[in-house]
């Protein structure tokens, strides 16, 4: 267990600043909040699925990725792994890798599909809950992908291809 904590105390200093890691954080939280919103409206009853599972994705999830992150208790690209220390120790009992980075997107994606049917019940809100989507994938993408070093993560892969 001490080999795994000493990167995360030999990291050096973050890639991101403050101001770019809140932008990321309330991209991130942009589709959430109109997919909740929309389903409060048209289908109230399914909040009781979605809030937890939302709720869920950036507390306890967090543990098993941003408390295995080189970033936990740093700034990072979206301020999960300030988040994180201040709600739970590191978890060391895994490195953070490509399958737990696979769930995480898996585990958001569904997020992002579960207020579909609500969303585009006005064309207005879907076109708005799209730009959400499109704008938080963007910035992470190009703000984000570049300077991580976590080499693994199949984000990675994805900026590789479109803009490395």
């Amino acid at each position: 267990m001490e080999e795994q904590s000493e990167p995360q105390q030999a990291s050096m200093e973050s890639p991101w600043d403050t101001r770019s890691a809140m932008i990321n954080q309330a991209l991130l939280g942009a589709p959430e909040l109109i997919g909740t919103l929309a389903i409060a409206r048209y289908k109230p009853r399914k909040l009781l699925l979605f809030l937890p599972a939302a709720i869920g994705f950036v507390t306890a999830w967090r543990r098993f990725v941003c408390g295995r992150c080189q970033y936990y208790g740093e700034t990072c690209s979206t301020m999960l792994g300030i988040m994180t220390a201040r709600m739970m120790p590191p978890d060391e009992s895994k490195p953070l890798d490509r399958n737990v980075m696979i769930l995480d997107f898996t585990f958001l994606g569904t997020l992002w599909l579960l207020p579909l049917p609500q969303v585009f019940k006005k064309k207005w809100l879907g076109l708005l809950y799209a730009a959400s989507v499109a704008a938080c994938l963007g910035a992470v993408m190009t703000n984000a992908c570049g300077r991580c070093g976590n080499d693994f993560c199949p984000m990675k892969d994805v900026y590789e291809a479109v803009l490395g």
